[in-house]
């Protein structure tokens, strides 16, 4: 969804202002995520978890009318076309499996090349997108045994600090020392980062921990 509108301020703007707007979209998202985080442990003591997701689905879905029927297509296409086109077929399926399956006529090995690259991403995502379920069933266990409520802060806070040192700290790197310490550097930090946090015994080592060893902006350049 990020990425869909990233594309569409990108169609919608001029090349002179389009940092910024993209810069202000991401800044959106991060607010949304830090008042959620922060708001969704009471909505669940007042309402319980049935209205709390009712609710959200409600947000939603009011999302999903505004894009569909309020907001404007970047380039309308006539309704008297004569131009078709064929969304899926089995010719797009098979071009892409040839992309693993088949080697180039030089002989390079591309396919193997390609093959490490899916399972590396295939990795990657599963980490990416488990880590946050992950992070939650510790914050419930002991020794911190939080509640929803601090649930909702810890996620809070990490989300504000990777925002601010991802915008900060990635333009100081990529004006400075370039791409490849920014990712070296943010690697290093993101380890420490999970390190601390699985060695958080109570509260202090694990917002200490996450507000000190909070350089964990590799994202941002590896996405």
């Amino acid at each position: 969804m990020l990425m869909a509108s990233f594309s569409y301020i990108s169609n919608i703007t001029t090349t002179q202002s389009r940092s910024v707007r993209i810069v202000i979209v991401e800044l959106c998202s991060g607010l949304a995520d830090i008042i959620s985080y922060l708001s969704v442990g009471y909505a669940t003591h007042l309402l319980g978890y049935i209205w709390t997701f009712v609710i959200f689905l409600g947000v939603i879905f009011a999302a999903l009318c505004y894009v569909v029927f309020i907001l404007p297509e970047v380039n309308p296409m006539s309704a008297a076309t004569t131009d078709k086109a064929d969304v899926f077929t089995t010719e797009h399926f098979r071009r892409v499996l040839a992309l693993y399956l088949r080697d180039d006529e030089e002989g390079s090995g591309r396919h193997w090349k390609l093959r490490f690259t899916l399972l590396l991403m295939g990795i990657t995502s599963a980490v990416q997108l488990g880590s946050t379920d992950v992070q939650t069933f510790f914050l419930l266990s002991a020794p911190l045994c939080f509640t929803a409520v601090w649930v909702g802060y810890f996620f809070a806070a990490a989300r504000l600090i990777k925002i601010l040192t991802g915008l900060l700290m990635t333009h100081i790197f990529v004006r400075y020392v370039g791409d490849v310490i920014l990712m070296v550097v943010g690697l290093l930090f993101g380890t420490g980062d999970q390190l601390m946090f699985a060695f958080s015994t109570n509260r202090v080592m694990l917002f200490v921990g996450k507000y000190h060893i909070s350089f964990n902006f590799q994202h941002r350049r590896l996405q």
